[in-house]
């Protein structure tokens, strides 16, 4: 029954992670190249144990990412749960802190707490999600908005 447990653990992980991608960070650099199931769910979990978010922060192992996405990445790391109150009652310091880092114009704050707030289930699908999931999905929210994907290009 545990390998029957493992296997169809391992074989969602790696559906994910073939759907996404490893993404950026440490694992994505070291197994770079390599294809297969065992290099692609390796990848993602060392970026998950190496704190993805941190190579999205300072922009480094292979994780291009432009300077007010990294503050708000900042942002995120240092204030997670309060970001979460915030997105989930749609207004708050840290979600102006968020429209602030991303260089949005204060008459558009109001969409913008509304749209992360519209969208708090898939920021935050569990209470343990990491802070690089958060990062990613607002990124993809607004980029998916005609009125703020110019601010995460």
């Amino acid at each position: 029954m545990k390998k029957l447990i493992a296997g169809a653990l391992l074989l969602s992980a790696s559906s994910m992670t073939f759907a996404q991608g490893p993404g950026c960070g440490v694992g994505a650099m070291i197994w770079k190249g390599q294809s297969g199931i065992a290099p692609h769910v390796l990848a993602a979990t060392t970026n998950g144990a190496a704190s993805q978010t941190v190579s999205m922060t300072l922009g480094i192992a292979g994780c291009e990412t432009n300077a007010s996405i990294q503050s708000m990445a900042s942002l995120i790391d240092a204030r997670g749960d309060a970001v979460a109150h915030d997105i989930a009652v749609g207004q708050g310091e840290n979600l102006d802190a968020i429209a602030s880092s991303l260089r949005i114009p204060q008459d558009q704050w109001p969409e913008f707490r509304s749209l992360l707030q519209t969208n708090f289930e898939s920021i935050f699908p569990s209470t343990d999600v990491r802070s690089s999931h958060v990062v990613a999905e607002i990124v993809r929210i607004l980029e998916q908005d005609e009125r703020f994907k110019d601010h995460v290009a």
